[in-house]
């Protein structure tokens, strides 16, 4: 009878490492998974604040593209850097930001027609603006990421951005949890071996 009881003892053994294995495996797929949400939310708050964060240290001033005369920079929502240069640097064919009057951090771009030198810059669409309304030479684009970035310029944007940044770091903490779980059943499986 002990042999009988041994073998079965063993068959109960082999049933619950199997089980064991099976439940480790789905905790492996189910990190897995949730490691690339994780990660997914952390790229994508991240590609929308770095364009914005970056570009004054490098001397720039990022804005949403409003109206674009020029046809260079891409639909409205991209997000345009802007350089402020002095006022007698504007030459005929530089991509100017114009102020917006309805938004404070949208820009309409033009091209410069000419310098006046006298506090005022005609645009190719024959408009006048005073340097006042000019914020500067149009000095780079990002037409795809601009969209994400305009997230950045509302308190609603930030929110929503924050909070991404949290679940992604919720998620990335809850895959940690994970991962001892699983060493800590495959410690045991081993110890019991």
């Amino acid at each position: 009878m002990s042999n009988e009881f041994r073998k079965n003892e063993k068959k109960m053994e082999h049933i619950f490492n199997e089980k064991e294995k099976e439940i480790i495996n789905e905790k492996k797929a189910k990190r897995r998974t949730l490691t690339i949400l994780g990660y997914i939310c952390f790229i994508i708050a991240l590609i929308a604040v770095l364009p914005v964060i970056l570009s004054p240290i490098f001397g720039r001033h990022a804005y949403l593209n409003g109206t674009d005369s020029t046809g260079n920079i891409s639909k409205y929502g991209s997000l345009v850097y802007v350089k402020e240069i002095d006022n007698a640097s504007f030459v005929d064919g530089n991509i100017v930001a114009v102020t917006n009057e309805n938004k404070n951090r949208t820009v309409d771009v033009y091209y410069v027609e000419s310098n006046n030198g006298s506090d005022t810059l005609t645009l190719r669409t024959g408009d006048i603006v005073s340097y006042n309304q000019v914020k500067g030479k149009v000095v780079a684009k990002t037409p795809f990421i601009g969209y994400l970035s305009q997230l950045c310029f509302s308190v609603v944007g930030i929110i929503v951005l924050v909070v991404l940044f949290a679940v992604g770091l919720v998620l990335m903490m809850y895959v940690n949890k994970i991962s001892k779980e699983i060493n800590q059943m495959v410690e045991d499986q081993n110890i019991q071996a």
